[in-house]
């Protein structure tokens, strides 16, 4: 059984006595977007009452906390059942059963501190978002039978059968899955792999382990074919799952869904390629926490909402700075956005990362592998952005953090982002990634450097290395002009890109003006950095619509009586499959809708359309490309 925890009491003070005067919140939560406590660091409290049935004696109680930022100690009937340290947006989960009263009402109590610490990651006050402290996303209560499952990895990958690229063959898939059992015994393992649509399994079984003591056993599936499957993709997002039910002879202890997809992504030299198709992708980063009714509790709406427009400014590729809740991921997975997820690691303090940085970047990147490594949507891992990248301690340590995740998760690239790749392109620590992710402000931050000059001797310095510029864009009132500079810039930027092969993908900083402690525009909870295409709620900008066009897979124009609709070759660069045309009229009405035949890069399609002003591209999965000018 799972349940939502949602209604707590909470109060600010040094221990838990505050809560007499405490006042009720429903969650997700953060106290830094309310009167009197937008700038507030330290400690807060929530309490919440459990009522355990009878019932529930014999059974295994724990709760899961999506995140809480930074530092959470936890309580039950006053007794400190577990605390998650310096580590503010991994989830965690904590047993509750030798606490409980079954038959009697609890109190569980969660302290959360967001006090600017050297001791976590983010580090002290060297990060460009937020500080908002809280319960910031959802608690659930667990409950199972004495059995429980307690981690699952599935490994799926297409069995490619040629070059170009391909939406179905064959695949090969396996999994492990960890169990911890609170007594000795025989445990039974039965899983199904099931499609999208509703029916038979496409495989099932059975394993069967045999415990002689309490404690923690692994089941392994070996590998296995599936004969035909569909594969994942961003215009092509099928996802399927995996339906574990763990069971001591005729009695269940824990069921499980876990949803995969398969997908392959691999580097060939410069080009990345996705299930057999060299492409070049496009895309925008998101900064979460952004609008002021909710700061970093954002409900499952809020996020959903922005992602749309993430979505429809045709970002088919992105990354975050700092670890996303399952619900961002979720979306991402089922609407076909490529994610890179990144340990909160920011800046150039400390200048040379110590033990503690090294114990909290570890100990936060097996959190976020284990959490998140079944999403399709993930493609790649981030150990850093814009460290004192040129040092040679801080070399070793992305190396080290690279080298930890290829243990953890060999399927996906290991990145690291840099804004000093310009000093010396072959010693910064950017080469230790798989992709060469440089955030380009040349003519901004770096204001004496020539995009051209500068991207030349870099690519020159690392021949047959996939780059991606990781960031671009105006970032106000640092740098004047406004939004019609902004987008100046990234038309400016995208005509250079476009011009060197080995850049294979990019991604524009960013969506939205966002919040965060060290902006330069605005005072409490209103501090922020006026870097996007949208405004804070996500209300778009003119430069909002550039993107969209200069993402769009295609280049549309009118000839005489027809349309022309060329496939783009350059950046983005991706054969179009399942696409559809609108036709609109004057009043805006849909006249005509057109399937649009596969179009491979360079490849065009004319249609007629002597009536309409107006053409809308829509994506397989329905999401618009935006509208374009028939006139």
């Amino acid at each position: 059984m799972k349940r939502l925890l949602s209604d707590w009491q909470f109060a600010v003070g040094t221990t838990p006595d505050c809560l007499a005067g405490g006042r009720p919140v429903h969650l997700p939560h953060t106290w830094n977007v309310e009167d009197g406590l937008e700038e507030y660091s330290g400690a807060g409290w929530y309490s919440t009452r459990l009522t355990a049935p009878e019932a529930w004696r014999g059974s295994r109680v724990r709760v899961r906390f999506g995140a809480a930022f930074h530092t959470a100690v936890v309580y039950l009937n006053g007794q400190e059942v577990g605390r998650h340290l310096c580590a503010g947006y991994t989830p965690f989960v904590l047993e509750l059963t030798p606490w409980l009263r079954c038959g009697a009402d609890n109190e569980l109590t969660v302290m959360v501190d967001n006090t600017y610490t050297e001791a976590t990651l983010p580090y002290a006050r060297s990060f460009d978002w937020a500080n908002d402290g809280g319960l910031i996303r959802p608690v659930e209560l667990l409950v199972t039978g004495p059995g429980v499952l307690d981690g699952v990895r599935v490994q799926a990958r297409p069995v490619l059968t040629g070059r170009g690229r391909q939406d179905r063959g064959p695949a090969l898939w396996s999994f492990e899955a960890d169990a911890d059992l609170a007594e000795a015994g025989e445990l039974t393992l039965d899983w199904a792999v099931c499609g999208a649509a509703a029916g038979e399994p496409l495989q099932q079984g059975s394993l069967t382990n045999q415990l002689t003591e309490a404690g923690r056993t692994q089941f392994a599936a070996q590998t296995a074919l599936l004969p035909q499957v569909e594969y994942w993709h961003f215009d092509h997002p099928v996802r399927y799952s995996l339906r574990l039910t763990l069971r001591r002879a005729d009695v269940v202890l824990d069921e499980s869904v876990v949803s995969f997809g398969f997908r392959d992504l691999h580097l060939e030299g410069e080009k990345l390629v996705l299930n057999g198709e060299p492409v070049r992708l496009c895309g925008t980063e998101w900064m979460p926490g952004s609008d002021l009714r909710f700061g970093m509790a954002e409900p499952v709406s809020q996020l959903e909402r922005m992602l749309a427009l993430l979505k429809e400014s045709n970002c088919v590729l992105t990354r975050f700075h700092w670890q996303q809740d399952d619900a961002v991921l979720d979306w991402c997975d089922a609407n076909g956005i490529l994610v890179q997820e990144e340990l909160p690691f920011w800046g150039k303090d400390p200048e040379v990362p110590g033990e503690d940085q090294w114990q909290a970047a570890s100990r936060q990147l097996t959190e976020m592998v284990a959490a998140h490594r079944n999403h399709p949507c993930l493609v790649a891992w981030g150990v850093g952005n814009e460290l004192a990248a040129q040092r040679p301690e801080t070399v070793r340590y992305i190396r080290r953090a690279v080298a930890l995740l290829r243990r953890l998760d060999p399927e996906r690239f290991a990145n690291y982002v840099s804004n000093t790749w310009y000093l010396d392109g072959i010693t910064d620590g950017v080469s230790a990634g798989d992709w060469l992710m440089i955030n380009e402000y040349t003519g901004t931050w770096f204001p004496d450097r020539e995009v051209h000059t500068e991207l030349t001797r870099f690519l020159a310095d690392n021949p047959g290395r996939a780059v991606m510029p990781s960031e671009f864009g105006l970032c106000e009132p640092a740098f004047s002009g406004g939004d019609a500079r902004r987008e100046e810039i990234f038309l400016e930027k995208m005509t250079a890109y476009r011009q060197y092969p080995a850049i294979a993908g990019t991604i524009n900083f960013c969506l939205n003006d966002y919040r965060t402690q060290m902006g330069e525009d605005g005072q409490g909870k209103h501090k922020r950095r006026v870097h996007g295409s949208t405004e804070l709620d996500g209300t778009p900008k003119p430069s909002y619509w550039t993107v969209q066009r200069e993402c769009a897979p295609f280049v549309l124009h009118r000839q005489a009586d027809s349309g022309v609709l060329t496939c783009r070759s350059d950046l983005p660069c991706y054969t179009m499959r399942g696409y559809r045309l609108q036709l609109l009229g004057r009043d805006g009405a849909v006249q005509q809708t057109f399937p649009i035949p596969d179009l491979a890069p360079g490849q065009s399609w004319t249609f007629a359309c002597e009536q309409a002003v107006q053409a809308r591209v829509l994506r397989p999965t329905g999401w618009t490309t935006g509208s374009f000018s028939l006139t």
